[in-house]
């Protein structure tokens, strides 16, 4: 079975303001597994150790997830979203740890995202400035076959009017536009 994990800032989801408590209960304040927009479906969002790569730009910190009796999950698909996406109205969180390039690693040694889905995770390592990470990701998977798709995901991912580049995404940028 896969170990369930969420990544936030702190306490804090990068997806609203919720507060976490950190080794009790939390409940959704907002829960509607059927509606269609994220926000009136509510909810906690969690992954799985070999699908949290794609997400580790939503925090620098690593949690432990423990879904309690009682508790619904769903499995979110999108076609848009590499599978690995739950969501839950109960969750706790435990084993608070800060994310490193070293994790950032051995998340990618162990995922198992979708071939295309890796693009955007070396954007979302790039941006975190996990450079031995997004590098062994360019290694990996960048080559003149897929150059331009992977530009374009790289290109979605990154937004010029967002500040967060530093300079394993100037590295990694120079080195797709120069591939």
């Amino acid at each position: 079975m896969s170990k369930y994990v969420k990544v936030m800032f702190g306490t804090n989801s990068g997806a609203g303001s919720f507060q976490y408590k950190i080794g009790g209960l939390n409940i959704a304040n907002v829960w509607n597994p059927n509606a269609d927009n994220p926000k009136e479906f509510g909810g906690f969002n969690f992954s799985t150790e070999e699908k949290i790569l794609r997400w580790l730009h939503w925090g620098d910190t690593i949690y432990d997830v423990k879904i309690p009796d009682g508790a619904e999950v769903i499995d979110v698909v999108e076609s848009a979203t590499p599978h690995g996406v739950f969501r839950t109205n109960k969750i706790i969180l435990k084993n608070p740890r800060k994310v490193t390039d070293e994790m950032a690693l051995e998340f990618y040694k162990k995922s198992t995202i979708p071939e295309f889905a890796y693009y955007k995770a070396m954007a979302a390592v790039a941006v975190m400035n996990y450079k031995n990470t997004a590098m062994q990701i360019f290694k990996d998977k960048v080559n003149k076959d897929n150059i331009k798709v992977v530009l374009e995901e790289w290109n979605d991912f990154i937004d010029k009017k967002d500040d967060r580049t530093n300079e394993t995404v100037e590295l990694i940028e120079s080195m797709l536009n120069n591939f």
